[in-house]
C-alpha cells in the first residue's frame, strides 16, 4: 500500500479515542529521533490488518463458511428488482411491456415514495398511464 496517507500528530489526533487508540499502538505523536517513522509504522499495521482481513474473507469464500454465514443469517434471498436503485425509474415501464398494474392504493403509494424522476422515467410513467404498451 504506497500511498496510505496517515499521520500520528495534528488534526483528529487530538481527540481523546484517537489519542488512546494511538498511544496503544505505540505510534503517538512524532518519533523522538527519526521524523515520520510513527506514520510509518502505523501505515504498515493498517495495511498489516487490511492484509490480514483480506485473507480471511479469502480463505472463508474458499471453505464456503461465508456463503454458510449468509443462508444462515437469513441473506439468503433472491435479489428483486425493486432492490436495486434503477427499479422505480424503470419499473413502470416494465409494468406496462407485461400489461401488469398495481392495485391503485399501492401505485399511490409507490408514487409518493419513489420522489422526483428523471425525464425519461417520467415518460415511461406516463406511457404506462395511458396503457401505452411497447
Amino acid at each position: 500500500m504506497p500511498s496510505v496517507e496517515v499521520g500520528t500528530i495534528g488534526g483528529g489526533t487530538i481527540l481523546e479515542a484517537q489519542s488512546a487508540m494511538l498511544e496503544m499502538l505505540g505510534v503517538r505523536g512524532s518519533h523522538p529521533t527519526s521524523p515520520g517513522e510513527n506514520a510509518r509504522k502505523l501505515a504498515r499495521i493498517m495495511a498489516a490488518a487490511v492484509l490480514a482481513g483480506e485473507l480471511s474473507l479469502c480463505s472463508a469464500l474458499a471453505a464456503g463458511h461465508l456463503v454458510k454465514a449468509h443462508m444462515a443469517h437469513n441473506r439468503s434471498a433472491v435479489p428483486t428488482r425493486a432492490a436495486t436503485p434503477v427499479s422505480a425509474a424503470v419499473e413502470p415501464f416494465i409494468r406496462a411491456q407485461n400489461g401488469t398494474a398495481l392495485p391503485a392504493s399501492q401505485d399511490d403509494q409507490r408514487r409518493k415514495m419513489s420522489g422526483p424522476r428523471s425525464t425519461q422515467a417520467q415518460h415511461l410513467w406516463d406511457l404506462r398511464e395511458r396503457g401505452v404498451r411497447g
